[in-house]
């Protein structure tokens, strides 16, 4: 007996070695490999959008254990900015940045706080956007898209190859605009409206191509805006910008629920959405402090000039109001009601 049981044991041991994994429990089959979401992105590489959309990335990728990954891709490299939306609503892009800048016929009703003068300052934009979250929420959702951070640009100024200090500058002049309001007021204060792509705005400025271009005062340096364009006009035909970080509802739902968890936690470990806000009024303050260092010239409208450009750029609601219907209308009435009105 005791002679059987030493040869049993022989047995055993060559089959342990031979193939015992066979006999011990089957492992947990691993990722092969990690999931990829891209985030295409117009900021410049420095920008802090794209700075703090990587310090994202780099923790998803941290608590996922390398399971998923997003790659930021800056300054319109996978996609231009009017390429954006499409993109990330047809899925080309699993998670994608809604511009305001960028609203045309598709999520224009999600826009009532980026109209001409409705907002003045990034704080102020910031307490009436957050109190629009469900309604930004529902919008996006119709169009299958699922909201995760609401973030901004600055404050929207205009960069120009001449000085733009009265209403009458605006006659005849050739603007760069980035969607169907900036071109209305433009159309409303005198002058020619361009849709021209972020990437091409010193190009445009460069060759002459448009006489002004609006966007952020904070992209002087990153974007050498300074090197072509020799004046900046504080019109603040918008306290900020708005920027929404989605993804794309279908891919959302075929991500594994606990990687589901890894995203909404890092965004929130990173502290995301806060960071974007900070740094959008940090960098409006530290932008027009730059700018004479940078060889510009800050030009301030006159408080007359300012009011009739209000005034004016009511015209501009009306025809929002007109394109966007039910939706745009109770977008509105949220938005005044925000903002104290």
């Amino acid at each position: 007996m005791k002679t059987l049981n030493l040869t049993v044991l022989a047995v055993l041991a060559v089959a342990l070695v031979a193939g015992g994994a066979a006999l011990a429990p089957a492992p947990v089959q691993a990722q092969a490999k990690p999931i990829v979401w891209n985030l295409p992105t117009v900021a410049a590489p420095t920008y802090y959008h794209t700075v703090n959309y990587n310090a994202w990335a780099a923790k998803v990728k941290e608590k996922s254990q390398g399971r998923m990954e997003i790659r930021v891709h800056p300054a319109s490299s996978l996609y231009p900015g009017p390429e954006l939306i499409p993109a990330v609503l047809d899925g080309r892009s699993e998670v994608g940045t809604v511009l305001a800048a960028y609203l045309t016929d598709v999520l224009l009703e999600m826009g009532p706080l980026e109209l001409p003068f409705m907002t003045s300052s990034v704080a102020e934009h910031k307490k009436a956007a957050m109190q629009l979250r469900p309604f930004y929420t529902e919008m996006l959702a119709k169009k299958g898209l699922k909201l995760l951070v609401i973030s901004t640009w600055p404050s929207q100024q205009i960069f120009s190859t001449v000085p733009i200090r009265t209403v009458a500058d605006w006659q005849g002049k050739k603007i760069r605009v980035y969607g169907a309001d900036s071109a209305n007021i433009t159309r409303i204060l005198g002058g020619s409206p361009v849709n021209i792509a972020f990437g091409e705005v010193y190009s445009a400025l460069e060759k002459k191509t448009v006489d002004g271009a609006m966007t952020s005062a904070t992209n002087a340096k990153p974007m050498k805006f300074f090197e072509v364009a020799k004046y900046l006009d504080y019109w603040y035909l918008a306290g900020a910008s708005q920027e929404w970080v989605v993804a794309n509802q279908k891919a959302w739902d075929a991500l594994p629920k606990d990687l589901q968890q890894v995203v909404l936690d890092s965004l929130k470990e990173t502290n995301l959405e806060e960071k974007e806000w900070a740094a959008a009024a940090a960098f409006d303050e530290l932008a027009r402090k730059q700018l004479p260092e940078l060889g510009m010239t800050v030009v301030d409208p006159p408080k007359e000039e300012l009011e009739k450009a209000r005034k004016a750029a009511k015209a501009a609601w009306d025809t929002w109001l007109q394109r966007t219907g039910a939706d745009g209308k109770r977008g509105m009435d949220l938005a005044l009601k925000a903002l104290g009105r």
